[in-house]
């Protein structure tokens, strides 16, 4: 028997987690890691003669049905698998399944991603050409799907897999996990062109002032055995972990940096400090590859110690960021339901400290429940513990999270509970004690605030490392008042004039036609 599958990632349009910061947020153009891992295994592990494909319609400049429409032709697929992560992606959903059935009806059609483990039955009622729906992770259900004689039968069958039927005879779906994750470390990238790809480093001044270089991403342990509100992991029973041997892990670095050339590596883990022995030996391995490493999801301060801190730092890494969500012990206690002590933060930034790290913190606002008290008690939490950036996000209710599911019994967010309604670079949340739009402004006050007006390494005089992250700033946001204007104070005290003087007529030019930033300045008395 011989089979030709083709795996899909659908359009969408941004960046899932947005920050207050970026008022222009662009989509980069990151791996298709999911699709990537179950194409790879599949291909090992498959009992005959298969051929697989994978179209990541992200990554062209053409339109993704015309995309579909002539891989279709081309390959003749006898299975197709769309990839939808993201809610924003829903919208494209009815063109792509229609292009199939058109140029290619005999194929098999199924969904998997984030938002199809979070609305199958929705999507299903709503879409009367989908066979199947996989429930959670995909690299075992598609495995089993791809070996069976008799495709449609093993979707009606096979509990990790939700179809009409399944969903009318009121099968509960499970989910099937791989345990031993060094069987999906070692991604095959031949399935995708890897110059169409370009991930963005997070902010940083060290990001800022060393040399570009090939960037890979990593996934070496799946699982969280916490709870936050705002997560799409909230809503799922299962709080086990699982990881990649360090042997494995290190194995593909190597890969990465001999064939690929890689320079950065990014470990996209929700938890890479869990297993504490695991992690000191992972660190002392990366450190022979000359790196630089970035672990964007942030980390707990529950796990950094000295040694830990150490380790982190001789391996590559030299921006932390640390995920702490709110100042406030009961926002963080009561509404986001995150174990984190407050009183551990301030000793762990000053271990970062001695070990030259740039440091920055991760605060969800606008949670059903905060308050502009507990707002107010965060930027004063911030300013005490002497971060150097601190990254608001706004609290978006995804897909099967606890907020989802609050916002909609609640009805802050009303229509937009509707699968593809959900914009993830949108705040929709109403409240009856704080609107939308309201609670937007206050955090983006927060964010100047913490950020500029009273920044920790102006407050010290640190002038150069200032300059290196205001630079960033206006590299990403060329038109921000603020970035110029402190930019200015930063040259001035270095006796850099002419720049000083260049940035500061910058200044005043943007908030003499921009009436917001006229207002941000005269709220701050920044002149």
């Amino acid at each position: 028997m011989k089979r030709n599958v083709l795996l899909i990632v659908l359009p969408y349009l941004v960046n899932p987690k947005v920050l207050v910061a970026s008022k222009r947020v662009k989509s980069f153009k990151a791996f298709p890691y999911g699709v990537l891992s179950m194409a790879t295994y599949v291909e090992k592990n498959v009992s005959y003669e298969v051929k697989i494909e994978v179209l990541d319609c992200n990554v062209y400049d053409e339109d993704f049905v015309t995309l579909i429409k002539n891989k279709l032709i081309k390959f003749k697929p006898d299975l197709v698998g769309l990839s939808m992560s993201y809610d924003v992606s829903y919208k494209y959903l009815k063109e792509a399944v229609d292009t199939i059935k058109t140029y290619s009806s005999e194929s098999v059609l199924v969904l998997g991603g984030s938002v199809s483990t979070s609305a199958y039955d929705i999507i299903l009622n709503e879409h009367d050409n989908i066979d199947g729906i996989c429930y959670y992770e995909g690299e075992l259900p598609l495995l089993r799907l791809v070996n069976s004689k008799h495709m449609i039968h093993l979707l009606e069958t096979d509990a990790s897999w939700i179809t009409k039927k399944s969903l009318i005879n009121g099968r509960i779906p499970q989910k099937l996990s791989i345990v031993n994750l060094d069987e999906v470390i070692n991604l095959d990238y031949s399935f995708v062109d890897i110059s169409k790809y370009n991930m963005t480093e997070a902010f940083s001044p060290f990001a800022y002032k060393r040399e570009k270089g090939k960037q890979f991403f990593l996934i070496t342990s799946r699982g969280c055995p916490y709870s936050c509100a705002f997560c799409m992991r909230s809503a799922d029973n299962d709080k086990s972990m699982r990881y990649a041997s360090v042997e494995e892990i290190i194995k593909h670095v190597r890969y990465l940096v001999e064939k690929n050339d890689m320079k950065i590596l990014t470990i996209y883990d929700d938890q890479i400090l869990l297993n504490r022995e695991r992690v000191k030996r992972l660190f002392k391995e990366l450190a022979q590859f000359n790196l630089r490493i970035e672990c964007p999801n942030g980390v707990s301060v529950a796990f950094i110690d000295d040694e830990i801190a150490k380790l982190m730092r001789k391996a590559g890494m030299d921006t932390i960021q640390i995920a702490i969500e709110s100042g406030s012990p009961y926002v963080l206690n009561k509404i986001i339901h995150k174990p984190l002590n407050l009183k551990r933060v301030k000793p762990v930034i000053k271990i970062l400290r001695k070990y030259g790290f740039w440091i920055q913190g991760f605060f969800v606002s606008g949670m059903p429940g905060e308050t502009d008290e507990h707002r107010d008690e965060t930027v004063r939490f911030i300013k005490d513990i002497g971060i150097d950036w601190a990254s608001f996000s706004l609290a978006i209710p995804t897909r099967g999270s606890e907020l989802f599911r609050t916002c909609v019994e609640n009805g802050y967010i009303k229509n937009d509970s509707q699968i593809g309604g959900l914009h993830s670079n949108k705040f929709i949340i109403n409240t009856p004690e704080y609107s939308a739009d309201y609670v937007i402004e206050k955090t983006y006050l927060m964010y100047l605030d913490v950020n500029f007006v009273n920044n920790y390494r102006m407050r010290n005089g640190e002038w150069r490392i200032v300059l290196s992250g205001l630079r960033s700033v206006i590299k990403r946001q060329p038109d921000h008042a603020f970035a110029y204007y402190y930019l200015a104070r930063a040259l001035f005290n270095l006796n850099e004039i002419v720049e000083a003087q260049f940035a500061i007529d910058k200044f005043h030019e943007i908030i003499e036609k921009d009436n917001k930033w006229k207002k941000y300045a005269e709220y701050f008395k920044v002149r």
